[in-house]
């Protein structure tokens, strides 16, 4: 983060739009000045312009992010024509396994749920599309780091990561396994790496020359990924889709889907 004199004025409001979150929908203005170590009036002529344009609404005495950022966000997906090509697969998938269905892009160094398909099982976990997650932790991210270039790797591996759950992966060699695992598969998995009792898989989406452009993945309750026969359906499931995906974008190149290897190198360290 840069030193708060150091943020040009007219980047300061969409400095402030950062430190609005999930865990931090609502924000007070001494809060946020606080937080983001800005001067109280520099905060707030930063909140009245956003204010302005409908990126903040102003409740009481709280500040939360406005409608015109649903609007921005659905222009975003529009942008992403490989989602389009996707989306009828994804929810063909969503109905044969009755699990949630997300579409995740790699961004610098997080990865962003841009589309999210709910599960129709009674028990579910819910993700919001938007969400942002760090790519070492999430089976959907992580995948998204294995076919990163070798300058974001490193910086992950070297970087400050932070424990979600006692399952996120921290260590350097743990996560050098993991990528390894799933550059040899095809496949990314993960259990109650970023929320308690949950599970995901995934897959990746490659374009015409190759390159990783998304991740699919499949998520629910953990109590839904138990047993290899379940593992092994849901995972050709889902293969298959990413493949077909990958066709349709282009991609003409042999296609890395070992769902038994995968199986046996993640049982035998579960």
């Amino acid at each position: 983060m840069k030193p708060t004199e150091a943020i040009p004025t007219l980047e300061r409001p969409l400095y402030l739009l950062g430190f609005f979150s999930e865990e931090r929908p609502f924000w007070g203005l001494s809060e946020l000045a606080r937080a983001s170590g800005l001067a109280k009036a520099t905060c707030l002529r930063s909140l009245r312009a956003l204010e302005s344009h409908g990126l903040v609404v102003r409740e009481g005495e709280r500040y939360r992010l406005g409608t015109r950022l649903l609007h921005l966000g659905a222009l975003v997906k529009a942008a992403y024509p490989a989602r389009q090509v996707a989306l009828p697969l994804m929810h063909a998938l969503r109905e044969a396994t009755g699990q949630s269905v997300q579409w995740v892009v790699r961004d610098g160094y997080e990865g962003v749920y841009l589309e999210v398909l709910e599960a129709r099982s009674r028990v579910r976990l819910y993700v919001a599309p938007g969400r942002r997650a760090p790519l070492y932790a999430g089976a959907s991210t992580r995948l998204l780091l294995a076919f990163a270039p070798s300058a974001v790797q490193q910086a992950v591996l070297e970087g400050e990561r932070k424990r979600y759950t006692p399952a996120t992966p921290v260590s350097p060699s743990k996560l050098r396994w993991l990528l390894q695992q799933t550059q040899q598969c095809g496949f990314a998995a993960s259990f109650g790496e970023l929320e308690p009792h949950s599970a995901e898989l995934a897959a990746p989406v490659r374009g015409a020359s190759g390159e990783v452009l998304a991740a699919i993945s499949m998520a629910g309750a953990e109590a839904h990924y138990r047993g290899e026969a379940v593992l092994n359906d849901y995972l050709q499931r889902l293969g298959r889709v990413a493949e077909e995906v990958s066709r349709r974008l282009g991609y003409v190149g042999a296609w890395k889907a070992d769902v038994k290897g995968f199986l046996q190198s993640l049982f035998a360290v579960r």
